[in-house]
């Protein structure tokens, strides 16, 4: 309770200085002003055996207004006689009368002594995360006690509405919009009131535990939309540990929730890829129900780290962004809130690079589909990219292999279809067939070469006799008008036909010769 004793001393000089500026003549003025300059009397008795911290307190507080530092003081003089909900009402009627982040360590307090850790631990995390606020390094440490302690089933509540408005959970005031970081509240149903101007607009939500709820109100309709905002997953290199790194677990985590996404898997340890894997990152996000994976590699530097991030869309399933920041020291606040403001911006130019849909298909069917060098399943297929050129490869067993190249508009869909070319050459071996077999199906030289003339000699005959049946029965010369009569025609079916029975029998059994393997030996 050291602090709540030294941080009572702001509040008399206040006064004092308030009534100063402010008597008049007159008995009632002179007895207001004699309790004022009692109180001065008083101030530097009280302030006797501070430490550094009362004195950062009073400094902080500076900025409040007279009245709301009054109220804060009967609120901490309340908290200390034990009447808790004294305390809560007028540390929630100083705030109402001048919303300040300081305020919510106060009420983190009031509602640490009511046994509610969770509130507690919200309004304290809010308070560190507030840049407005000149924390108290007292205050930081013990605020940072409560913040790192395990509360099973938890939630975020994401609230969106006019600026300013006072928010309040279950009838209870909790700040004001816009705020510094998600509600962090027990998971089930909740109740949520904002107050703009006057004028409440009332929500319920149900927030699952792990997960996150988005609540978006209109004052003016008193419309309240709930959705599910986006999830990330943060994962981590092998053998660094960023759980034992609170202060850098939570910059991560405020990066993230600074553009409005929900940190996924908060229940346990962060997920680990060996390796980091592609494969293993989109299945690790889409187990988990995320849209994102962000990679954390940690790097140690002189004085500080090195926070090497990779955001993999897993919808699309490649990387989308990568980038690095560097904290010196990562235990300087300033630092951590570069590090979550890198963060946010990582997230920021995922989600904002323009995508397109592909679709492709193919002759046969079932071919093995790759789009910019990974494995997306069969054709036919239909997904989303990210736009600009695209490689698409497709393969499939005794076909060649077949890579094209398409360009995916923003927002606009590409369509590729692609007719699979036979394979030349022999079939692969099945698994168990000796090699001396197929050594003895090989065709004899003699076989190929005059396989392939006969072959060569009955296209060029069919050629021919074609040509023949064609010109049967045209005029020689041709008829050119105004002449009506054709004196000679040509007589050319029987050779042309001839011509070209020859060339098929040629170009059938030079087939035969080469396809048709000899007798296997026994």
């Amino acid at each position: 309770m050291a602090w709540l004793g030294l941080s009572l001393v702001g509040a008399p000089f206040a006064l004092a200085r308030h009534g100063k500026d402010r008597s008049k003549s007159g008995s009632h003025s002179r007895s207001r002003s004699d309790k004022k300059k009692s109180a001065r009397v008083e101030a530097p008795t009280e302030k006797k055996g501070t430490v550094d911290a009362g004195a950062e307190a009073e400094v902080a507080e500076g900025s409040l207004k007279p009245r709301v530092l009054a109220m804060l003081g009967e609120a901490k003089s309340a908290l200390a006689a034990g009447d808790l909900d004294g305390a809560q009402k007028k540390a929630e009627a100083a705030y109402k009368k001048q919303p300040r982040g300081e305020t919510l360590f106060l009420l983190g307090k009031i509602a640490q002594a009511q046994g509610q850790q969770v509130t507690a631990q919200d309004l304290f995390r809010r308070y560190l995360a507030d840049p407005l606020v000149a924390v108290v390094p007292a205050q930081r440490v013990e605020a940072q006690r409560a913040v790192s302690q395990h509360i099973p089933q938890l939630g975020d509540l994401h609230l969106v509405g006019d600026k300013e408005s006072l928010v309040f959970l279950d009838d209870r005031l909790l700040g004001s919009l816009p705020l510094a970081l998600p509600l962090r509240v027990s998971a089930g149903v909740r109740h949520v009131l904002l107050v703009t101007g006057g004028r409440p607009t009332r929500g319920k939500v149900e927030v699952p535990s792990g997960q996150g709820r988005e609540m978006r109100f209109d004052a003016l309709t008193g419309a309240v939309l709930v959705s599910v905002p986006p999830r990330v997953v943060l994962v981590q290199e092998p053998g660094a540990n960023l759980g034992k790194e609170v202060d850098l677990l939570a910059a991560l985590e405020k990066g993230s929730q600074l553009v409005g996404y929900d940190v996924a898997g908060r229940e346990g340890p962060l997920d680990a890829c060996e390796a980091l894997e592609p494969s293993c990152l989109l299945e690790a996000t889409r187990r988990s129900g995320a849209g994102y994976a962000l990679v954390v590699r940690v790097l140690a530097v002189s004085g500080g780290k090195d926070f090497q991030l990779a955001l993999w869309d897993a919808q699309v399933g490649e990387l989308a962004v990568q980038d690095s920041v560097r904290c010196l020291p990562c235990s300087d606040e300033k630092q951590l809130a570069s590090v979550a403001e890198q963060v946010a911006s990582v997230f920021r130019r995922g989600r904002a690079r323009p995508r397109g849909t592909l679709s492709v298909t193919s002759i046969p069917t079932a071919a093995q589909l790759a789009v910019s060098g990974r494995a997306v399943g069969t054709t036919p297929w239909k997904g989303s990219v990210f736009a600009g050129q695209q490689q698409v490869e497709l393969s499939a067993r005794g076909f060649e292999r077949q890579q094209l190249l398409t360009l995916v508009a923003p927002g606009q869909q590409a369509s590729l279809s692609a007719l699979l070319v036979p394979a030349l050459g022999p079939e692969p071996l099945p698994q168990g067939v000796k090699a001396s077999l197929w050594a003895g199906n090989r065709r004899p030289l003699w076989r190929v070469v005059t396989g392939a003339a006969a072959m060569g000699t009955g296209l060029l005959l069919i050629g021919i006799g074609g040509t023949g049946l064609a010109a049967d029965g045209q005029c020689v010369p041709p008829l050119v008008p105004p002449a009506q009569v054709c004196r000679e025609t040509i007589h050319s079916a029987a050779i042309g036909g001839s011509l070209l029975g020859v060339g098929l029998g040629l170009t059938i059994g030079g087939a035969v010769l080469i396809a048709v393997p000899p007798r296997a030996e026994q």
